[in-house]
């Protein structure tokens, strides 16, 4: 959805409250009490609350935002190593109105910040506005300043995107520097990979070698068809230029100067008469990527997926084929091209499709949001998480390695029960507005969508597809309220809650009577930073290129379950939903044991896949149990060692027929240590785990124990069962950091582009904020960082949010009370392709007297 802020409401306000202010710098805007209010007239309030690892540039161009200078290498900003940083940088003024602009005349030309990296951990920078005139360079330095560890400085629209890596482990400074222009960026600390990483090349300060073009230069080289490569010493008058005022010339003049010698180097690569300009390199490493990502799905072991891969991963013939109904697929997705079967797009109305057109053939997803980076990319998050092209190396791994999906587009900027109706019905084979139909139809639909109102529209296509045999599974939404939430509320819908990385309800899932089962959606506020990492596109740049990103809500959970049915369709096609349902209701396919009863925050509990793929296993052979090979799983799914931790235990046991040939436990890191304890037999029992953090710096380390063993009947084929260790050392900045936010309230029946009525600043330290006055009617809240001061909230590189979640809006009416406790979570827009926190909701009123599904 897109977020209609527009200039003159941000910018309108800023002005009134500069000039009604006594001084500068942020937190001094005095958030209003809550008057007593006219008799026609009431308040709305809440608090904002920013999503876990989120940080910010001290020096924002913002001039309401608080303020800290970064620019000093002496002085730098603090951050932890899981930061993800939104910042501002310029290498000229902005030219802007001064009372709402920090850098009118005065540059912000270098951000420091002082890190702890862990060997291996790479830095990247996002250039949000990056053009042949916006250039932002990335250098790595060791804590002291005294060695240039390792720098990225790419050119213009070519250089979007910039790398860094730790050599070992250790203290660092961490430089932004702005080579040209005006730019936002994001900084983003991954995690350490296993790659061993080399440091760039050494070069001679003060020293170039330059490549002329033929025929152009001086005399003694003109009539050269193709001149040799010069070595040029830099003339210190001409790069005085690059900064005399610059900190790190007092700081470190050593490095000063070759910090210089790499700007002065790219300065003349952009002369027309120079076809290269490099620095005199003393050494030339080369540098290893690994681009995998599957370490951080910890979602995946959570239920058991690994061990149910060991049953199965999916593959059958014909191919199980799950629809995914929501905001279409970015179909260029080298995770999801590949398994895709053809879809529709069956958005009626081209005032909300955002693709020009009505239905059509064409699923693929635009975006939601008309500015760059704002998009959800929701369908395409949710279309990974149940297929993605798995074990290929590259990217994430979906649940069923051989399931087709088949996207239908039914949300744009926002959804209907129509549209959504239409998408069901073409999925199963059944009449619908398109005129056509597909050559097989879906064995399963995925709607990660919803809301609060009973559809008959929604229950008579929902009805007519489980009569066609395919089985339905929805989100239970992310309120964290009881009431009943459509389509997950319907009977006969598999309804899911979401779960965090401890198995227990996510803090924004859903509760009630129509919650039937439970899977990881993922949990990225209060201090935790695990969201669910899937497939999504990247237009921050303008241009949509594939990327992954993590995301929270319901809408993450309910693939998990999709793709996990799915992979039992692949081993007993002929499974139903009453059987499904039969088996969910007796805990068979879920973490919970003894006793099997139902509660109503995670159903009757979360998925566990080994479960139901062996179950599934069971029913294909006619309700006898085939035989399973060895089966290795833990009682523990990852281990996290807070700083006051240092051992914890874990159980290995054998949940297949056959026994265990052999047995080994490795772990990745030094300072983790993996002991049997005296009930350890043929390496199955209890082991602890201890870590030692002497001699190291403070910060967040991850290891993997990786326990590798054969099966006793086919000794020749090793299995592998791996899960992640985390340990933190020292203090570890986790919890985000809010800069000034600027909260919107928009009238939810307007239909003009104008539709904000309202526009409020948000307590710095404490997210509160209220609006006065507000008549009664409809309303929607958004929320964002205008770092840039653009007057636009919630552009790339700036923090975004709205009631009760972006991408689910929700209606808020005002009759003849206040309106208060409207909390919600802020997120960052652009940070490779973040998606929305959440379902995206249909806008239809519940009718009276509706309640949850019968159970």
């Amino acid at each position: 959805m897109p977020i209609r802020s527009h200039v003159r409401p941000v910018v309108i306000l800023l002005s009134s409250l500069w000039l009604a202010a006594c001084g500068g710098g942020g937190g001094f805007i005095e958030v209003p009490k809550e008057p007593d209010a006219p008799a026609s007239q009431f308040n709305i309030s809440g608090r904002l609350s920013i999503a876990a690892g989120i940080s910010v540039d001290g020096d924002t161009n913002d001039r309401f935002a608080e303020y800290t200078n970064n620019d000093d290498p002496s002085d730098p900003q603090i951050i932890s190593n899981n930061a993800l940083v939104h910042g501002f940088a310029s290498a000229r003024g902005t030219g802007g109105d001064s009372s709402q602009e920090r850098f009118t005349t005065t540059i912000d030309e270098n951000d420091y910040y002082r890190v702890n990296l862990q060997q291996g951990q790479t830095v990247r920078l996002q250039v949000v506005d990056a053009s042949v005139s916006n250039d932002l360079d990335l250098y790595l330095l060791d804590s002291s300043g005294t060695n240039d560890i390792d720098f990225s400085k790419n050119e213009g629209e070519t250089g979007n995107q910039e790398e860094v890596s730790a050599p070992t482990d250790g203290e660092y400074l961490i430089n932004v520097n702005a080579f040209s222009g005006i730019s936002k960026y994001i900084l983003q600390i991954l995690p350490a990979s296993s790659t061993t990483v080399a440091p760039p090349a050494d070069f001679v300060a003060g020293e170039l070698v330059v490549q002329y073009k033929p025929a152009v230069g001086i005399a003694s080289r003109s009539s050269a068809t193709q001149p040799r490569p010069q070595l040029v010493t830099m003339n210190s008058a001409r790069t005085a230029m690059v900064s005399s005022n610059d900190p790190l010339q007092v700081f470190n003049p050593e490095l000063y100067e070759k910090r210089r010698t790499l700007i002065e180097a790219k300065r003349m690569q952009q002369q027309d008469d120079v076809e290269w300009a490099e620095p005199n390199y003393i050494v030339q490493p080369t540098l290893i990527p690994n681009d995998s990502r599957y370490d951080q799905q910890w979602h995946y072991p959570a239920i058991n997926l690994p061990q149910a891969w060991d049953l199965s991963t999916g593959e059958a013939t014909p191919e199980v084929i799950v629809a995914v109904i929501d905001s279409g697929v970015y179909m260029d997705h080298p995770d999801l091209a590949p398994k895709l079967v053809p879809g529709y797009d069956f958005i009626s109305s081209t005032s909300i499709s955002r693709d020009g057109d009505g239905i059509d053939a064409n699923p693929d997803d635009p975006g939601d949001s008309d500015t760059p980076g704002a998009s959800s990319w929701h369908g395409t998050h949710v279309a990974g998480t149940v297929a993605a092209r798995s074990n290929n190396g590259v990217g994430v791994a979906g649940v069923s390695w051989g399931a087709k999906i088949m996207p239908l587009r039914a949300l744009g900027k926002i959804g209907n029960t129509f549209d959504i109706s239409e998408s069901i019905r073409f999925a199963a084979r059944l009449s619908n507005d398109s005129g056509t139909i597909p050559t097989r139809k879906a064995d399963i639909i995925n709607l990660s969508l919803g809301g609060t109102g009973f559809s008959n529209t929604l229950l008579s296509a929902i009805t007519d597809a489980r009569d066609a045999g395919v089985i339905i599974v929805a989100a239970a939404g992310n309120e964290n309220v009881s009431t009943p939430f459509y389509p997950a509320a319907y009977e006969g819908v598999i309804g899911v809650s979401a779960t965090n990385p401890q198995a227990t309800k996510a803090s924004y899932s859903n509760f009630g009577t129509y919650v039937d089962i439970a899977a990881p959606g993922g949990e990225m506020q209060q201090g935790v930073s695990f969201g669910v990492l899937s497939t999504v596109a990247d237009d921050s740049s303008g241009v949509r290129v594939p990327a992954v990103a993590f995301s929270q809500g319901t809408s993450m959970a309910a693939p998990h379950v999709a793709g996990v049915i799915a992979l039992m369709k692949a081993v007993h096609p002929g499974l139903t939903e009453t059987q499904f349902m039969g088996l969910l209701s007796t805990c068979a396919i879920t973490n919970k044991t003894t006793p099997c009863e139902w509660d109503n925050q995670l159903g009757y509990g979360q998925i566990d896949a080994y479960k139901a793929v062996a179950e599934a296993r069971r029913l294909a052979a006619g309700g006898t149990t085939p035989a399973l090979p060895a089966i290795v799983q833990s009682d523990k799914t990852q281990l996290f060692f807070a700083s006051t931790v240092s051992e914890q235990s874990f159980v290995l046991s054998n949940v297949g027929d056959n026994d265990v040939a052999y047995l080994q436990i490795t772990d990745s890191s030094s300072w983790l240590t993996i002991t049997p304890t005296a009930d350890v037999s043929d390496g199955l029992g209890t082991y602890t785990a201890s870590v030692n953090r002497t001699d190291l710096i403070d910060g967040e380390y991850t290891g993997t124990i990786r326990v590798t063993y054969k099966d006793s009947t086919a000794a020749e084929v090793t299995k592998t069962l791996q899960f992640s260790v985390t340990m933190q050392v020292g203090t570890v900045i986790s919890a985000g950091v809010m800069t000034q936010q600027y909260v919107l309230l928009e009238d939810a029946d307007c239909v003009t582009e104008d539709c904000v009525l309202q526009t409020v600043f948000a307590d710095s330290s404490t997210g509160y904020f209220v609006f006065n006055g507000v008549e009664p009617g409809n309303y929607r809240l958004y929320a964002g960082s205008d770092i840039d001061v653009d007057g636009l909230i919630c552009g790339a590189g700036e923090t975004c949010g709205a009631y009760p979640s972006l991408g689910a809006e929700q209606i808020i009416r005002i009759t003849d009370r206040n309106v208060s406790g409207r909390d919600f979570l802020l997120n960052l827009n652009g940070a490779g392709g973040v998606a929305s926190s959440g379902t995206l909701q249909i806008q239809k009123l519940q009718p009276a007297g509706q309640s949850g599904k019968a159970r």
